[in-house]
């Protein structure tokens, strides 16, 4: 194991797993053979927190995050707190430690959940504080708004008047692995990870002249120079003047985004049709509060002329584009949905591409539905209850680039056109 810890008062449920009999609690090790997906430098911790709490804020809230050294060795440790999946009330905390490594990482984590009794810490502490100072603007990211606020009982001033509450469980049981955790020596000795640098500073919006109408707009596939725009009432076809620019943008969570409902989102900027001007807006404000983004001038087109550029270059292009979409979505810790494009998305067609876990290593996995019969690759797999097939490998930055091809084979065993799909994006259920 890349990295040895106390497991005193924790039964062993596999290789990877254990659990505390007394609270529930679990206890995981997992090895990541993938480029961790941290999205800040270590030495920016400003930087790191606000990341962290922009993309946490989707699905919980970040607590606490530092910088620490686990048995010598730098590692980011977080504390979330999320929903309980398949519950209307009731939260889970996670405390855990990322160990990375230039091309992997090791997490250890917990999971402490609230039992039957939920909302007693929250309701004390208001009840000692008063309500309207319990939910401040976040401390790392005071423009984020997410799913669930920053609560001041999530504190750790309040633990020792709350020794049994999982935060406080969670929190204990991190301090104890800084103290005592080891990280096996060959696994330190390994390249170190480096953050990727920032990306350069967003272009100005385009100043709105007297006459313009700004559509919001939903962004589908950017094929053959090419980019279907959808509105309410339809899709219009564009020829892009910097496809590149396009495709290097779309795709890698920076682009503002539309809920299809509550776990779903799809890519969205606002258009103006007279101008031929579409702007790509950030997903979140900058630490000043500017809401930045970049545009890029489309030409109209018709849907013959949009048809009929689309040759087997393209669709290759479009694939293999696809690819390092669900790579990027994956270190996120997000899902990709290729379905139908527009903002009323049938359940099917589908194909969803996450990362899973058995408790013990990570797969890249592609769901279709519905099957995609006679594609090749997934012909050779068994259909389950004949309405979905899925396709699992070993997590590997290969294996995950590799969803765009099987994708490409899905969709042409469907008949449907890219050009009539979209992506939708979604916080991994699985992590």
């Amino acid at each position: 194991m890349p990295v040895a810890f106390d497991t005193a008062g924790m039964e062993r449920h596999d290789e990877r797993t254990w659990f505390d009999p007394r609270t529930g609690d679990q206890v995981s090790l997992t090895y990541i053979g993938m480029v961790p997906d941290i999205p800040a430098p270590f030495d920016d911790l400003p930087l790191l927190r606000r990341k962290l709490a922009e993309e946490t804020a989707e699905s919980g809230s970040i607590i606490e995050a530092h910088v620490v050294r686990l048995g010598g060795v730098p590692a980011l440790f977080q504390l979330i707190k999320l929903p309980i999946p398949g519950q209307d009330t009731g939260l889970a905390f996670i405390a855990a430690f990322t160990v990375p490594r230039a091309n992997c990482s090791a997490v250890l984590r917990i999971q402490c959940a609230e039992g039957q009794m939920t909302g007693v810490r929250e309701s004390t502490v208001a009840a000692q504080v008063g309500f309207d100072k319990c939910f401040p603007p976040h401390p790392y990211a005071p423009e984020v708004r997410g799913q669930l606020p920053y609560n001041v009982a999530d504190e750790a001033g309040w633990d020792q008047q709350f020794p049994d509450h999982p935060l406080t469980r969670a929190r204990a049981w991190a301090h104890r692995m800084v103290a005592t955790a080891r990280v096996d020596p060959q696994f330190a000795a390994l390249p170190a990870f480096e953050a990727a640098a920032p990306p350069p500073a967003p272009e100005p919006a385009p100043p709105v002249e007297e006459g313009d109408v700004l559509h919001t707009v939903l962004v589908g596939l950017p094929l053959a120079g090419y980019l279907p725009l959808w509105r309410e009432d339809g899709v219009t076809y564009w020829r892009m003047s910097d496809p590149d620019a396009v495709r290097a943008r779309l795709g890698t969570g920076v682009e503002s985004r539309s809920e299809i409902d509550s776990r779903r989102f799809r890519e969205a900027a606002m258009f103006s049709p007279s101008r031929g001007t579409l702007f790509l807006m950030d997903r979140y404000r900058d630490e000043t509060g500017h809401l930045g983004g970049t545009s890029t001038q489309l030409l109209p087109a018709t849907e013959e002329e949009a048809f009929a550029a689309v040759d087997d270059k393209a669709l290759s292009e479009l694939y293999t584009w696809l690819g390092e979409v669900v790579l990027a979505s994956v270190r996120r810790g997000e899902f990709v949905a290729v379905e139908s494009g527009g903002w009323q998305v049938p359940m099917t067609p589908v194909l969803l591409m996450m990362l899973r876990t058995d408790g013990r290593e990570w797969h890249s996995v592609v769901e279709a539905s519905p099957v995609p019969a006679g594609a090749p690759v997934w012909r050779d797999q068994q259909p389950v209850e004949g309405k979905t097939q899925v396709l699992a490998s070993p997590a590997t930055d290969q294996t995950v680039r590799a969803s765009g091809l099987l994708t490409r084979f899905a969709v042409a065993a469907w008949g449907a056109h890219p050009f009539r799909l979209g992506l939708s994006f979604g916080p991994n259920p699985t992590l």
